[in-house]
C-alpha cells in the first residue's frame, strides 16, 4: 500500500476545494459548483473508507501518520462535510453574492480537520489546526444580516486567535523543556516546563471542542453563523478536536494522572453549564450551542478513564454525534431558509407542515437525549460503562442526573413540533437534497443504535492506537 494511496481522502478534498474555487473564478452558477463539491466529498469518504484498516503508516515519519485512527475520524470528518453540503442547496441564510465560495471553504476547513487528526508532532498540528480555522472564520461572517455575521465572525475570530497564541505558546514552552516538538519524543521526558506547556496546548484543542470554560464563543457563533456554517461547527469539528484532543493526552503526556483531576473538573461543569443554560434558550441554534457543551462534557467522560474503553467510547460518541446533531440542524437550515433564526415559536405544527422534517428533528433530539433504540443511547451506554469500570461512579450519578435535564429541554422541542398548534398550515416542501440528507441522518442514527457493533468494534481498533491493547 503506497503512501500516495494512502493520502487520497486529503488529496480528494484538495482537488474538490481547487476545482470549486476555479469554478467560482470563470462565474460558473452556484448549482454546479455546489453538485461537484458533493462529488469530491463523496470520493474522499470512499477512498477513507477503503483505508479504514491501515496500521500507523507515516507518511513523513514522526510527523504525520494514517493509522486506524486517524482514517475512523476522518471518515467522520468527510461524512459531516457531505451531510453539511446536501443541505447547502438553498442558501437562504448567505449572502448572495458570496454563495459560491461556500463549497470552497468548507472543503479548505475539512482538509485541515482531516490533516489535523494525522498530525504527530506539535507544529503540524498546529498549521492544521489554524488551516481549519481560517475556513470556519471566514464561513461565519457570511450571513445575509452583516451586523450579525460580522458580530459572531468577529468574536470567533478573536477567541480562536487567543485560543492559537496560547496553544502555540505552549508548543514553545514543551520545546523548551524537551527539545522538540515530536508527541514519541515528549512521552519519553517530564519536566515542570513541559506539562505547562502541553496544557496550554490542551486548552487550545479545548476550546475548538467548546468545553467549560472555553465555551464563550459557542453560542453567540452560533447564533450569528449562517445555518450551514453552524451545522459544519456543530458537528465535523467536534470529531478533529477528539482526534487531537485524545492523541495528546496519550501520546504526549507522561503522567496522566496530573491531568485527571483537571479534566474531571471541566467535564463535570461542562455537563452541568451547558444543559443548564440551554434550558431558557428560545433561538434553536443557540439552544444547540450550549447542548453542544454538554456533549463535549459527557465526551470527557471517555477520555479521562485513561483506558482502551474509554477512548473507544469516546471515538464512538463524537462518530455518531454527527448525524445525530445533524439531524436538528438540517431543520433549522429549511426553517430558516429566508435568512431568519428559527426559534422555539418556529417550530409549532412542524410535524402537520413536513412529517418527515418533524420525524428528522425527533430522532435527532432523541438521540441527544440519549433515549433508545438511537445511537445516543448506545453511545451514553458505553461511556458511562468505561467509567464504571474507571471506578468514576460519582461522576457516572452526576453524568445521569445532567442526562434528565436534558431531557426535559429536547422533549420540550419535540413537544412544540409535534403538539404545539401552528396558526401557518402551509407545507414545507423539501428539495430532494434536503429530503436524502433527512433519510440519511434518520437511517445512521437508528441503524447505528440498533447495531452499534459495527462502529464500536472500528472505534476500539483505533483506540487501540492510542491504549494498546
Amino acid at each position: 500500500m503506497g503512501a500516495l494511496e494512502l493520502f487520497l481522502p486529503e488529496a480528494t478534498i484538495l482537488l474538490g476545494a481547487i476545482v470549486a474555487f476555479l469554478l467560482s473564478v470563470v462565474g460558473v452558477r452556484y448549482r454546479i459548483t455546489w453538485m461537484c463539491s458533493m462529488v469530491m466529498a463523496a470520493l474522499a469518504g470512499v477512498t477513507t473508507a477503503m483505508h479504514l484498516g491501515a496500521h500507523g503508516q507515516p507518511f513523513f515519519p514522526g510527523i504525520y501518520t494514517v493509522d486506524a485512527l486517524s482514517q475512523l475520524l476522518k471518515l467522520g470528518i468527510v461524512g459531516g462535510l457531505f451531510m453539511t453540503l446536501l443541505a447547502s442547496g438553498k442558501l437562504g441564510s448567505v449572502r448572495s453574492n458570496v454563495r459560491v465560495d461556500v463549497p470552497i471553504y468548507l472543503m479548505v476547513s475539512a482538509l485541515g480537520m482531516m490533516m489535523l487528526v494525522s498530525a504527530t508532532e506539535l507544529l503540524t498540528l498546529y498549521v492544521s489546526l489554524e488551516l481549519s480555522a481560517y475556513g470556519l472564520y471566514i464561513l461565519a461572517a457570511l450571513h445575509t444580516m452583516r451586523r450579525q455575521g460580522g458580530e459572531a465572525a468577529a468574536k470567533y475570530i478573536l477567541f480562536g486567535a487567543a485560543s492559537s497564541a496560547v496553544t502555540l505558546y505552549g508548543i514553545s514552552l514543551v520545546y523548551g523543556g524537551t527539545g522538540s516538538t515530536y508527541l514519541s519524543a515528549i512521552a519519553a521526558t517530564s519536566s515542570p516546563l513541559e506539562l505547562v506547556g502541553l496544557v496550554l496546548a490542551l486548552a487550545g484543542v479545548l476550546f475548538k471542542l467548546a468545553v467549560f470554560p472555553f465555551h464563550a464563543w459557542a453560542p453567540d457563533t452560533y447564533e450569528g453563523s449562517p445555518h450551514q456554517s453552524a451545522t459544519f461547527i456543530g458537528t465535523a469539528s467536534k470529531v478533529a478536536a477528539v482526534g487531537v484532543l485524545a492523541r495528546l493526552i496519550f501520546l504526549a503526556l507522561p503522567n496522566k494522572d496530573e491531568l485527571a483531576t483537571v479534566l474531571l473538573i471541566l467535564c463535570i461543569a461542562s455537563m452541568t453549564v451547558g444543559n443548564l443554560a440551554a434550558i431558557v434558550q428560545r433561538d434553536i441554534k443557540r439552544l444547540l450551542a450550549y447542548s453542544t457543551v454538554a456533549h463535549a462534557g459527557y465526551i470527557l467522560i471517555g477520555l479521562l478513564c485513561f483506558s482502551k474503553l474509554g477512548v473507544a467510547a469516546a471515538l464512538f460518541y463524537v462518530l455518531i454525534y454527527v448525524p445525530i446533531a445533524f439531524g436538528p440542524f438540517l431543520v433549522v437550515c429549511v426553517l430558516g431558509a429566508d435568512g431568519s433564526n428559527p426559534t422555539r415559536a418556529s417550530l409549532a405544527g412542524l410535524y402537520h407542515r413536513s412529517p418527515l422534517l418533524a420525524l428528522t428533528l425527533m430522532v435527532g433530539i432523541f438521540g441527544l437525549a440519549g433515549i433508545p433504540p438511537t445511537a445516543g443511547f448506545a453511545g451514553k451506554w458505553f461511556l458511562f460503562t468505561a467509567a464504571i469500570e474507571g471506578q468514576h461512579f460519582w461522576l457516572v450519578v452526576i453524568a445521569a442526573v445532567n442526562v434528565t435535564i436534558s431531557i426535559y429541554y429536547y422533549l420540550s422541542i419535540i413537544k412544540d413540533a409535534y403538539l404545539t398548534p401552528s396558526d401557518d398550515d402551509s407545507a414545507i416542501r423539501l428539495s430532494p437534497a434536503s429530503a436524502v440528507a433527512a433519510c440519511m441522518s434518520i437511517a445512521m442514527v437508528l441503524v447505528a443504535g440498533f447495531y452499534p457493533r459495527p462502529l464500536w468494534e472500528l472505534a476500539e481498533q483505533a483506540a487501540k492506537v492510542l491504549a494498546g491493547g
